[in-house]
């Protein structure tokens, strides 16, 4: 028994010795596994700040990332798997950050183009573009100033015509100022001709233009490139504005009357009569055989008082010839005895009919600004003031005070 006692007490020495060794063990474990898992959460932490900190429009998805990784670091979790999760969120915050950053780069690049678009509007304040901005706003700042452009151009030449500066406008004050703008416009329509020939006659620079080279001077005057030439659709000109397919079409009808040598080109007398048909002798020439074509009654080249002043001209549709002779029968005499009859000897001929109908005489700015005045002139006290230009700037900015290019070229 004695044997037995002993042999029993060894085996539970044994066995408290065994499970104190395995308590030991597991607790030194724990120890190593809280240790590993407690330096991978302060990486997470530290990661998810660096982060937070690079970038402000991505930090609550980093904390929110750097937080759900946390209930998956349990102390039973090893290594491996916890630097495998690091790695998924880590992926995930660049893509995340990829996705956030491709609208600021789409809406950078629609502020570019919209900077590019409105550096192409000639006389316009260039405007940074912003995405951010009502599609109507950029509109409406643009009308604005071109609102303010135009009373600033319409008070430039209120002030130079008013040549004793009361502040107002009689007739003759702006009929002088329209009879200087005309006489300017055709001395440089005349001087530049030359130039503007060469510039267009070069394929090949045979001294006549073509339609081609001049349809090509044309486009490039409108700021397309030679590439852009050679694939556009001369019949119907999609790439053109409004405004310059009308020029178009009316540079194509006038071709056709300039071209009196040959009707596929023209020569260098013939492009100023094209170009500006006010500037050109030849159309002035024109005119006055049409004044004695239908008005000389007995043939002899001449236009006497009779013939002149008892024209009809109230049913005529011709706005050309209303615009050459006055409307009542006394107004045309006393403008023939004027203005026609130089010499005074009853009788117009051809040398006075031409000095007659030249845009350069002071008869034609006088006839244009008393068309203005009956237009313009509200309180009818034949006077006209700054205010009653611009509450009728349409009417002035396309007129020969202001555009006198383009109101020739319409009435021509």
């Amino acid at each position: 028994m004695t044997f037995v006692n002993k042999l029993s007490k060894s085996f539970r020495w044994l066995r408290c010795s065994t499970l104190c060794a395995i308590l030991f063990y597991m607790f030194f474990i724990g120890l190593i596994l809280h240790s590993t898992s407690h330096k991978l959460q302060q990486q997470l932490k530290e990661q998810g700040s660096s982060s937070s900190s690079s970038s402000s429009s991505s930090s609550s998805s980093s904390s929110s990332s750097s937080t759900q990784a946390q209930p998956k670091m349990v102390p039973n979790v090893g290594q491996l798997n916890a630097m495998q999760e690091l790695e998924q969120q880590q992926q995930k915050h660049h893509q995340n950050t990829r996705l956030k950053s491709q609208p600021m780069a789409n809406n950078l690049d629609l502020g570019n183009e919209h900077q590019r678009q409105q550096r192409t509007h000639k006389g316009q304040e260039k405007r940074p573009g912003n995405a951010s901005q009502s599609p109507n706003q950029p509109e409406t700042v643009i009308l604005a100033a071109s609102n303010v452009n135009e009373k600033q151009i319409l008070a430039k030449a209120f002030k130079r015509a008013d040549r004793n500066r009361d502040g107002k406008l009689s007739i003759q004050e702006l009929g002088q100022y329209i009879n200087r703008r005309i006489v300017e416009h055709i001395d440089e329509a005349i001087l530049n001709n030359a130039r503007e020939f060469r510039r267009v006659d070069i394929g090949p620079a045979d001294g006549l233009i073509t339609w081609d080279e001049y349809h090509r001077f044309f486009l490039r005057e409108h700021g397309m490139t030679e590439a852009d030439i050679d694939e556009h659709d001369e019949i119907r000109h999609t790439t053109l504005n409004r405004r310059a397919r009308e020029d178009m079409m009316r540079d194509k009808a006038r071709w056709s009357e300039a071209a009196r040598t040959d009707l596929f080109t023209l020569t260098i007398d013939e492009y100023l009569s094209f170009r500006h048909p006010e500037s050109s002798v030849s159309n002035l020439l024109e005119l006055v055989d049409d004044l004695l074509r239908q008005f000389d009654q007995d043939g002899d080249d001449q236009l006497t008082l009779e013939e002149f002043s008892d024209l009809n001209v109230d049913d005529d549709d011709d706005l050309l010839r209303k615009s050459l002779i006055s409307k009542t029968l006394v107004e045309r005499r006393e403008e023939f005895k004027r203005i026609i009859d130089k010499n005074h000897d009853g009788k117009a001929d051809r040398g006075e009919l031409l000095n007659y109908v030249n845009p350069k005489t002071p008869r034609y700015a006088l006839q244009e600004a008393a068309t203005l005045f009956s237009l313009c002139d509200e309180n009818k006290d034949e006077l006209l003031t700054l205010k009653e230009m611009t509450d009728n700037a349409e009417i002035f900015l396309q007129s020969k005070m202001i555009d006198t290019a383009n109101s020739f070229h319409t009435e021509f």
